[in-house]
């Protein structure tokens, strides 16, 4: 099955899964990444990999215009449904691929993504992409997963997430992440990392417990050696997962200082 057949069919079958999951819906990761656009109630915003809407719904009360767009019609059905829930009049959804935007240079004040860079199998081109469309001085915020430095726990990182979800290409650490904004010519203004443990069940979410996908992702994490350490949390009531996840905001233009601001853990609850 080729990449994007695999996106389609594990997101249309957990779309509606998606739309009502809390993390998804808020978390400590899109409090920051608002706060860190200078969204300033005017100007568009485009939303790639935008699922069921919740990053272009938080952020649609600070812009003039949101287009959220994705790969997998189901989730444009439970965008296009909660825009009209919530009464969202300048607010659509389009249908497409991050590779090859379907708009004009200079489209957008803004662009976002988060929590799907780890599925795109050529994230330069995906970067190159979203800065084409975004006008000279616009900002580009991300986020995503953060894997770690070392690479034997990245690989196990990695593998784990896989065993989840097949569609899964592969988690940056840090510094790939600054490898690649500065490659596509944008300067990083802004670098964060929250950090979130997340119980082996919330973390295995949205697929359910009782699948063979979760045996195997379960015997995978006990065979698991010191690799898996800073990934893997053993407790006594079972398996939790280190969640990493970084808050990357760049320019296009290089006018801008960048601010590396200090680690902040977020344990929910």
């Amino acid at each position: 099955m080729d990449h994007r057949k695999q996106v389609q069919e594990f997101f249309s079958r957990y779309a509606p899964a998606y739309t009502v999951s809390p993390s998804h819906r808020a978390g400590e990761d899109l409090r920051r990444l608002a706060a860190s656009l200078a969204l300033n109630g005017r100007g568009r915003l485009l939303d790639v990999a935008t699922g069921s809407g919740h990053t272009a719904f938080a952020l649609a009360p600070l812009v003039e215009e949101v287009v959220g767009l994705d790969l997998t019609p189901a989730m444009g059905a439970e965008f296009i449904r909660q825009a009209q829930d919530r009464g969202f009049s300048h607010v659509r959804f389009v249908l497409g691929a991050v590779e090859a935007l379907p708009f004009p240079d200079g489209a957008f004040d803004w662009v976002t993504c988060r929590r799907a860079a780890h599925h795109f199998p050529n994230l330069p081109q995906a970067l190159a992409e979203m800065k084409r469309v975004l006008v000279p001085g616009g900002r580009l915020g991300i986020v995503d997963m953060i894997a770690p430095a070392d690479p034997e726990a990245a690989r196990f990182s990695n593998e784990l997430e896989r065993i989840r979800d097949p569609s899964h290409q592969w988690v940056y650490d840090l510094a790939e992440w600054r490898d690649q904004i500065q490659r596509i010519g944008m300067q990083m203004i802004i670098c964060e990392v929250v950090e979130e443990i997340l119980p082996w069940e919330q973390w295995w979410f949205p697929v359910p417990l009782d699948s063979p996908a979760a045996a195997q992702a379960l015997a995978y994490a006990v065979q698991a050696g010191p690799e898996a350490e800073e990934v893997l949390l053993r407790r006594p009531e079972g398996f939790a997962i280190r969640k990493r996840r970084g808050i990357l905001v760049a320019a296009r233009e290089s006018s801008f200082k960048e601010q590396t601001l200090p680690h902040s853990p977020f344990v929910p609850g």
